[in-house]
């Protein structure tokens, strides 16, 4: 018997742009789910890396609504407001929103005016990934 595929989503900020991302850990001084600077090796991939890139999950579980996992995101980084502005002059910081989803469904996402108006006071870009996917095994990271 086979288990049926559920929605997995999840969300992160993703910070990229020139230097080494221990740069980016300094000035908002959190150390990050995943980093790499250009020409290391991507420990996932196990290639170079193309530019430097700074990334911060957002700790839930991917079966919590995308909801949640932007409101955790920017409730953190609400915090460190300054230093995130500091950034966006330089970087391109954006906020990824991915989804693996049962090839039947097609889901939306909303972003209410709040959401809204906490991305535009941080500088950054929304990104939205979905895929839909008939093999639950073809989702796993």
């Amino acid at each position: 018997m086979t288990t049926p595929l559920t929605a997995r989503e999840y969300a992160y900020l993703l910070i990229v742009g020139p230097g080494k991302h221990e740069r980016i850990t300094e000035i908002l001084g959190i150390q990050p789910s995943d980093a790499c600077n250009a020409d290391e090796t991507n420990w996932k991939t196990g290639r170079p890396c193309k530019r430097m890139f700074w990334k911060w999950k957002s700790g839930l579980d991917d079966t919590r609504p995308m909801q949640e996992h932007i409101e955790a995101i920017l409730r953190w980084f609400h915090l460190k407001g300054d230093a995130v502005r500091e950034l966006w002059v330089d970087y391109d910081l954006i906020l990824e929103c991915v989804g693996h989803y049962p090839a039947s469904t097609g889901p939306g996402i909303y972003f209410n005016r709040e959401i809204i108006r906490q991305v535009a006071q941080l500088g950054l870009a929304i990104d939205c990934d979905f895929y839909f996917v008939e093999d639950p095994h073809r989702a796993e990271n």
